[in-house]
């Protein structure tokens, strides 16, 4: 007697974690499948964005290249407006520079030069680009800050989505059952072993794409909680700022070695410039933290520190971030998180399946512990409940 109470406890409890499961999987369905197809199209962002945009990115090294000043006044004359510029330096002899900024509507304008003619090969809205498209959708459906926070709700619901499935899985009860698929089975049983079995394979990388997602999200607000500085005046127009070939050698003399990999004309103090540097021996995976800052107008070195490692902070962040993008593993494990990306249009699919043939089911007045032992094989415990 015990034993079919505590039985039916145990099934009122599974019902209940169903409940939830369903009613999550049901109502975030779509931005599950959303999120996770963007993220298999962002997951090769950097080779995808190059083949698609090879007259932009691209270009035949030659002999010499252009000065830096020349490059700069190039852009000033095709951009007039392009305000606080972040320069991207060319990583390789075939690479382009790449001037980006903001426009007046908020989005990013990026600007594409010739490193050797200092010639401007055109430019591109980022946000309207293929990449830049999947990836603002990825992160802030278009809704720019609470399209940001609502993604890293949604990202705590798939999270707890995947652990409410996992106490579902049958293979509690029986492993060899929770990863069975009975290819030979009637249409219905087949759906929910795909269902269980290929949401038991995924629920690991699944749950660590929802958690580091989460905590990115989290982790940008919390780092740029105090909003935007004020913005300090530009210096008297009698002023002008000193090339910028000749800041560069000075911050190169302040942290000599490296290779420089921005060049950053900050918002808030328009009187500043900012130099980042890539040193080889440095262990910052993509991030570069080593910076020298230089007033624009006097030469003076503000401030020059070099940074081969994070800090404990950002150590953590940079495993969350390779952890969430799939860097963390060479080709493998990027080939690995496309197709993981798929799986939740493959559990929505046959998650709908499963909770529509359940209602129909119960309609008829079968009862759930019924339904449940009919699609996991377990009729043992059926036949208990029955006693």
């Amino acid at each position: 007697m015990w034993q079919r109470r505590v039985m039916l406890k145990a099934m009122k409890i599974r019902n209940f974690v169903l409940n939830i499961h369903s009613i999550i999987g049901i109502f975030l369905g779509l931005i599950f499948v959303m999120s996770g197809l963007t993220g298999s199209a962002i997951v090769f962002r950097e080779e995808a964005d190059r083949a698609l945009n090879q007259t932009l990115m691209q270009v035949t090294p030659q002999p010499k290249k252009a000065s830096i000043d020349r490059i700069f006044d190039s852009v000033q004359q095709a951009y007039p407006n392009l305000r606080d510029p972040l320069i991207r330096f060319p990583k390789t002899p075939e690479d382009t520079y790449n001037f980006g900024g903001h426009l007046p509507d908020e989005n990013h304008l990026e600007v594409y030069v010739n490193p050797y003619t200092a010639k401007v090969l055109g430019s591109r809205v980022w946000e309207r680009s293929f990449i830049g498209f999947m990836h603002t959708l990825h992160y802030t459906l278009f809704l720019k800050k609470p399209g940001h926070m609502t993604m890293g709700f949604v990202a705590v619901l798939l999270l707890l989505t995947t652990i409410t499935g996992t106490l579902l899985w049958s293979g509690w009860r029986n492993l060899k059952i929770g990863f069975k698929i009975r290819w030979r089975a009637p249409a219905p049983l087949l759906n929910y072993d795909l269902h269980n079995v290929g949401g038991i394979l995924t629920t690991i990388l699944l749950s660590i794409l929802a958690f580091t997602g989460s905590v990115i999200i989290a982790a940008q607000f919390l780092l740029g909680g105090a909003g935007q500085p004020e913005a300090k005046p530009l210096p008297s127009q009698t002023q002008t700022p000193i090339a910028l070939s000749q800041l560069i050698q000075k911050a190169d003399a302040a942290l000599p070695g490296g290779n420089i990999s921005y060049v950053q004309f900050p918002e808030d103090q328009a009187n500043k410039l900012v130099i980042q540097k890539r040193f080889p021996e440095q262990k910052t995976g993509h991030f570069d933290f080593s910076a020298v800052e230089i007033d624009r107008f006097t030469g003076k070195v503000l401030k020059a520190e070099k940074v081969l490692e994070p800090n404990p902070v950002f150590k953590v962040l940079l495993v969350i971030v390779n952890l969430h993008y799939g860097t963390f593993g060479g080709i493998f494990t990027r080939i690995l998180y496309v197709f993981i990306g798929l799986m939740p249009a493959v559990l929505l699919i046959t998650g709908l399946v499963i909770w529509k043939r359940r209602r129909w089911r119960m309609e008829r007045g079968e009862s759930a512990s019924q339904l449940w032992a009919e699609e996991t094989g377990a009729s043992q415990f059926c036949k208990s409940l029955k006693k």
